[in-house]
Parts: structure tokens; sequence; C-alpha cells
């Protein structure tokens, strides 16, 4: 993987020159800017892509912000994503508010493409992306069922993006998706999880769905019935 970055406690920053990092095209405070903006809001989802010992990516979605010029990302421990950061690998995150984006890659990850980065050793989703963000671990500390990873941000560059007006649909269909991935980390790997919020996860998702049917797409509608089935593979009857 990548024994520069070594990952013991503080991790290390050290910059990969060999291409597109931020001194050669754009300076660090306008790339920084772009992603502090697209991160205004607090709370936001993104699609997060690491590279295992193998060199095989893997995509995951979950939560990022932005903490003072840093990111913050909280993977489950029990995660590839935190198994591939603990063993070195750089991190990339797609921002996009394409709900469809966020279905392929936690129903039908097996039909995702990758493709090389600006920096070497990070691999980029081949998407309908708005950013891509390259960014190295910096600080790793693990919680009992999540980890805490702090990000440099070492690039940031458009995708080919998708244009889509707000829908309720769309949002909800990403609401629907956050659920599942809880309800499938609390069943699946997360021994020390509260089984009590269940329940209340249960109901976020029966409402997500129930509206995603009745104001999305065809095509949103077909990704809200492939969360339905994932549930039930669970063991999960909504």
């Amino acid at each position: 993987m990548h024994p520069e970055y070594g990952f013991t406690g503080h991790l290390s920053t050290v910059a990969n020159h060999s291409k597109g990092y931020l001194g050669n095209a754009t300076p660090a405070e306008s790339t920084l800017e772009k992603v502090l903006r697209a991160l205004r809001y607090g709370h936001h989802e993104a699609i997060v892509v690491t590279v295992d010992s193998s060199g095989k990516p893997h995509a995951a979605a979950m939560g990022v912000r932005a903490q003072g010029k840093d990111l913050v990302i909280s993977p489950y421990v029990s995660t590839r994503t935190y198994r591939n950061i603990i063993q070195g690998s750089l991190v990339s995150l797609a921002l996009t508010q394409d709900s469809t984006v966020f279905c392929r890659v936690v129903v039908e990850p097996r039909e995702l493409k990758f493709k090389e980065g600006r920096s070497r050793g990070i691999y980029l989703l081949d998407d309908n992306v708005d950013l891509h963000v390259e960014a190295v671990p910096k600080l790793l500390s693990e919680g009992s069922t999540r980890a805490f990873v702090l990000l440099k941000v070492l690039d940031a560059y458009e995708g080919r993006g998708s244009l889509i007006a707000f829908s309720r649909a769309n949002a909800l269909l990403v609401e629907s998706l956050v659920y599942l991935t809880k309800i499938r980390a609390l069943l699946q790997g997360s021994p020390s999880g509260d089984f009590c919020e269940l329940g209340k996860w249960l109901e976020v998702l029966r409402y997500s769905i129930s509206l995603v049917k009745r104001l999305g797409s065809e095509e949103l509608i077909r990704c809200a019935d492939a969360v339905v089935d994932e549930v039930r593979k669970l063991g999960v009857q909504l």
C-alpha cells in the first residue's frame, strides 16, 4: 500500500508529488474553498472510495463534514472502508446530488466503475459525480462501533455531474439508503449496537420509501424496491 502514509495515532501527511497535488495546478486556497463551499450545510452524504491491500477499490456511502480546514468521516469499524484506511489507503470522496448513484453504491456495488485519480494510489467513482475530493487520513481514533477519521484535502475537481432540481423523492431515497446502511451495520457487524434504535429506523425507512414511491420517477421507484429487498434479506419486514 502506502508506507509513507503510516497509520499509528497521528497519521503522516506527507504529500505525493507524483501528479495532481495542490501545487501543480490549483492553489491550495481555491481548492480547499471549493470543498468547504460544497460542504457548507454541516453534515453531508458522500461516497468514500478506498483501496485494499491488493489494489482493489471499494466504495461506501457515508456522512462527511468539514472541521476547520479538514474533513471528518466516521466509518463503522466492521467495514471494509475502515480496514482499508488502517492498512494505509488514501481516500477519495464523491459528492453528488443524484440519489441513483448512492443506490448503485449501496445496493449494486458489483456494477460500479472506477478510474484513477490525479494522485497515485487514489481511485475515483466513475459515475454522475459533481465533485471529486482526494484526501489523506491524518488522524484516526476508534470507538466501540465507529472510527473517527480526519482527512486532509489533497485535491478537488469537478466530475461529469448530473444537473438535478430539488426533488423530495431524490432526497428521501438517499435518506432510505442511509437507514439501510445503519440497519446493515447493526445486524451484521456491530455487536455493541443499540437495537433499541431499530424500530425508529424502520419507521423512518417506511416513511421515506412510501414517499419515493408516490413522488418519484420509475427509476427512483426501482431503487426504492431494491432497498426493500435488501432489508428483507436482513430478515426484517417493512
